[in-house]
């Protein structure tokens, strides 16, 4: 009789405790970075050079472009737009600048305001054509990013442009710098950094950034309100040439030249970043601090795969597998919303 009494208690309190966690939730919340924490024990376990401090600098050096490009991404894909021309106006830009200092002796300076000034215009373009004229935004990016693309590969014959003879240190410091006297971190580092605070002030704390997020949740709802939906979409694409800039002058000033790339493996990166940093939202939104997290959980993998030897190929699996990981994720705090 008593066991009888008990145990609707009993049942009670599991029945409490099974509401108190929900493991779902879990995983759709901190699901992306319970898997980067696993992969950096993983990977420590297996190699102890994985965590030393040079190497990780050297990692946040080089992950620095890819952030610049996936914080463009963030804005677009925050009012449900795709731009698939961000590393083709990164190469085109990139190819632009280093030309008009090797081969026509402008001052550094003069050609990464030329080269500003064409990504805002490639940028602009983009918009005007998906928000003015209505086309759809993945063919149109594809297509621009294409025109892009081409143009670079004819502007110098498909081949590599070199200046590490001719490029100022000046402009070689944008890409390597010296490190700073109490991180000792290099110049793409900070400037990506100070990219990503800026962006994070546009995004969540102006009204700007509210009506983006009003935008990619319901335009029509958002234009009934008295947003100028069409203005701000292109100010959108607007801001992926601006960001496809900075990516384009510390990438060329690391390598010191302008490689003949379609651009391929960084954009899908950068649109990976941006996803694992959805999948991490509570609200599985487009953001900022999600975009920087899942750079820094892609390189943390590319890393380690590199320490532990494996070729481009499982590399770039791996992160496919990330992706669809992080979509999963997405799906799942989607469903529960």
């Amino acid at each position: 009789m008593s066991e009888t009494a008990s145990t609707p208690k009993t049942s009670g309190r599991l029945g409490s405790w099974r509401g108190e966690f929900d493991l779902l939730g879990v995983i759709s919340r901190y699901g992306v970075i319970i898997t980067l924490l696993g992969s950096i024990l993983t990977f420590t376990v297996l190699n102890d050079r994985f965590i030393e401090i040079d190497g990780i600098r050297t990692s946040l050096n080089l992950a620095s472009p890819l952030l610049m490009l996936a914080l463009g991404l963030t804005v677009v894909l925050a009012m449900g737009d795709f731009d698939l021309s961000i590393t083709g106006i990164q190469s085109a830009a990139g190819a632009m600048v280093v030309i008009f200092i090797v081969n026509h002796d402008w001052s550094w300076l003069l050609a990464i305001v030329v080269g500003l000034l064409f990504c805002l215009f490639a940028g602009s373009l983009n918009g005007l054509l998906v928000s003015y004229a209505g086309m759809p935004s993945f063919i149109t990016t594809l297509a621009t990013g294409l025109i892009l693309i081409g143009t670079r590969y004819e502007s110098a014959d498909g081949r590599n442009i070199t200046g590490s003879q001719d490029l100022p240190d000046i402009y070689r410091d944008f890409g390597v710098g010296k490190p700073d006297p109490w991180l000792e971190l290099n110049t793409p580092v900070w400037i990506a950094a100070g990219l990503a605070i800026l962006m994070w002030l546009l995004m969540s704390k102006t009204e700007v950034g509210r009506y983006m997020y009003a935008i990619g949740g319901n335009p029509e709802a958002a234009r009934l309100s008295g947003i100028n939906v069409k203005a701000l979409r292109a100010l959108g694409f607007t801001a992926v040439g601006f960001m496809a800039l900075f990516a384009a002058v510390t990438t060329t000033a690391r390598t010191a030249s302008s490689v003949a790339d379609s651009g391929f493996s960084t954009l899908l990166g950068a649109y990976a970043a941006a996803f694992l940093g959805a999948a991490s939202s509570k609200r599985t939104l487009f953001n900022v601090p999600g975009t920087v997290l899942g750079v820094i959980f892609l390189q943390a993998v590319d890393r380690g795969l590199i320490l532990e030897g494996y070729s481009t190929g499982v590399r770039d699996i791996a992160k496919g597998c990330i992706l669809l990981l992080a979509m999963a994720f997405t799906r799942i705090g989607a469903s529960r919303q």
